[in-house]
Parts: structure tokens; sequence; C-alpha cells
């Protein structure tokens, strides 16, 4: 059986390998408030302190208000710094520019 303890020290320690070789002084992660976002956010927290959460709103997410709450709430508990990047208007560039308008 799977000792998950060991495991989430092995990507911890990965995570903080990368980042000492690359020299990066924290992480910037892309928060949906899906499962596999938050593991990156938890598993990025506790390899750097200074972790940051981007959530991302664009226009044609259907449940995204449920997404952002969960997302936020995951950041809160693991005091995981938040920013909120609209990407509506350049979602809406590109689609201009792919219909030639």
């Amino acid at each position: 059986m799977r000792d998950y303890k060991v495991e989430l020290e092995k990507r911890v320690a990965f995570i903080q390998k990368l980042l000492k070789e690359s020299g990066a002084k924290g992480i910037i992660y892309g928060n949906s408030g899906g499962k596999d976002s938050a593991l990156v956010g938890i598993l990025c927290k506790k390899a750097c302190d200074n972790t940051t959460g981007i959530i991302m709103p664009c226009e044609s997410k259907r449940n995204f208000e449920e997404d952002m709450k969960d997302g936020l709430d995951v950041a809160k508990q693991f005091n995981i710094e938040t920013r909120t990047v609209d990407i509506t208007p350049v979602k809406l560039d590109l689609l201009k520019a792919i219909e030639g308008k």
C-alpha cells in the first residue's frame, strides 16, 4: 500500500528542487477551483511559501461562481494568496481576430 505522506514529501521535494535550479523566488499557478488545481496549489504552498493562485474568469464559463468559491476556499484553508484576472476581453479579442473582424 502507498505511503501518502512519503508521496507528498517526494512531490514537495521535487518542486523545491525545480525552484532552486531555476532560481525562481516563487510559484504562480492557475486556480480553476477544480481538484487538480487544488492539489497543485497545496503542493506548491508546501514547497514554497511565496505561492499565488490566479483565478481567471471568462464570460462563457457556466459554473464559474461555484468554481471560484471552491478555489478561494482551498486557498484560504492553506493560506495561498490569490489574484483574479478577468480574461474575458482577451477571449473576445481573440474571437474577433479569428473571425476577421
